[in-house]
């Protein structure tokens, strides 16, 4: 009788029978996968397979260790393409490192790239901070205030964040969820941001990241805002206000909100833009008619004051200091009220867009109008040409303040007394 063979001591591995039909011998030993231990399985169907099977495991393991128990699909599928590139490059002449220094060199390069990331890691309220402290030697103040603004905004959201963890698809949502803060009827809840208003923030996000990710900080692999185009935003032609509308902005102005005449008369009566209207210096302009000069972003030039702009000056009260001394947030909300006040639809750059529109019917001169405001002639050509009359114009440039009788009381008067 033949001598039956003596079953391997095992240790590490199980051999049990199951009720499998095919495949009723279960062998199980112990692995390490994503750092924890547990048991691995296969199945055979006889028993003398799955014993060795077992004792070969029993083996590695004896020898290894359990980290070594079982090797996963892609530690297999690497060493297999290592070995067919080796006979490869091998016939071609090349030296091929081992594959134990060829993984010891890639991860000892993930690591030290990892390093270096941790070591420049900051978050995006600290950059904000860095970034815009950079650039208030290098922009105007109004521009820098923008820049404040808007990223400031962009903080709020994600200020704990590392600056290297913000994805392009949370970029495009905020973006996306950005809702007005001018809420001049107090809706429950403002409206959301128009497409020029998001394309203004999306281009000042871009130029955050590109600060953040040149080689010479690295806080980010790279700028998340370059996958994001400018969303199109549908402009139609300048509109300007009619001199009615004119005439009551600028009455309601001075009867309830002096501060914004020296703005909008600069804008609607000598054509400056708002941020070149702000930062007039009272004190420097002309008595009486002529010109004076401005800087805006066209560079220096100088600007008519028509006597219409003379005379909404004269009207008021303030001769010196900065035509707006308040923040530019508070001169939207005051615009603002201001319209609701004097019941005329607002505009955007009404004021600008009326004073080109009108000046350019009165003097039907393109190139001077263009050199007063700073646009290009081919600009006036398109949009501001065709708008008005040259009778609309002189009613216009005609509008002055209202002198109020003595014994008519204002509506704040009236208001107060009651």
């Amino acid at each position: 009788m033949a001598r039956q063979k003596k079953k391997p001591d095992l240790v590490h591995c199980k051999v049990t029978s199951t009720s499998h039909p095919k495949a009723p011998w279960r062998v199980s030993w112990p692995v390490e996968r994503d750092g924890k231990a547990v048991r691995a399985n296969k199945r055979f169907a006889t028993e003398a397979k799955a014993l060795k099977f077992a004792e070969e495991r029993e083996r590695d393991i004896d020898n290894h260790g359990v980290r070594f128990g079982e090797l996963p699909p892609e530690a297999r599928r690497a060493f297999d393409f290592y070995r067919d590139a080796v006979v490869e490059l091998s016939e071609a002449g090349a030296t091929v490192p081992r594959f134990e220094q060829l993984v010891s060199t890639a991860i000892a390069a993930i690591r030290e790239s990892h390093n270096a990331r941790e070591k420049n890691a900051i978050t995006v309220a600290d950059a904000v901070a860095e970034f815009t402290g950079y650039k208030s030697t290098r922009v105007r103040d109004r521009q820098l205030a923008d820049l404040k603004d808007r990223l400031n905004r962009f903080a709020q959201s994600f200020g704990d964040r590392p600056v290297r963890s913000i994805t392009t698809a949370e970029i495009e949502a905020w973006l996306a969820s950005l809702r007005s803060r001018k809420n001049p009827d107090r809706l429950p809840v403002p409206p959301l941001l128009g497409p020029l208003s998001r394309n203004h923030y999306r281009a000042t996000l871009h130029a955050f990241f590109a600060y953040a990710a040149a080689p010479r900080r690295g806080w980010c692999d790279r700028n998340p805002v370059s996958d994001l185009e400018p969303e199109t935003v549908e402009s139609g032609e300048p509109e300007a206000y009619a001199p009615e509308d004119a005439a009551k902005i600028m009455q309601t102005a001075l009867e309830h909100r002096t501060e914004l005449v020296p703005v909008l008369a600069l804008g609607m009566f000598a054509g400056l833009r708002v941020s070149e209207a702000t930062e007039i210096d009272l004190a420097k302009l002309p008595k009486a008619g002529g010109e004076f000069r401005t800087t805006g972003k066209t560079g220096l030039r100088l600007a008519p004051f028509t006597e219409a702009a003379a005379a909404w000056m004269a009207a008021q009260p303030r001769r010196k200091g900065k035509a707006w001394t308040k923040t530019r947030q508070m001169l939207v909300d005051s615009m603002q009220e201001l319209l609701s006040l004097a019941k005329v639809k607002p505009i955007h750059n009404g004021a600008r867009h009326s004073f080109i529109s009108y000046r350019t019917a009165e003097l039907r001169d393109v190139a001077r109008v263009s050199d007063e405001c700073g646009n290009s002639a081919q600009t006036i050509k398109k949009h501001y040409r065709k708008i008005v009359t040259a009778e609309a114009a002189e009613a216009f440039f005609a509008i002055r303040p209202e002198q109020p009788a003595e014994n008519v009381t204002s509506i704040q008067e009236g208001r107060a007394s009651a």
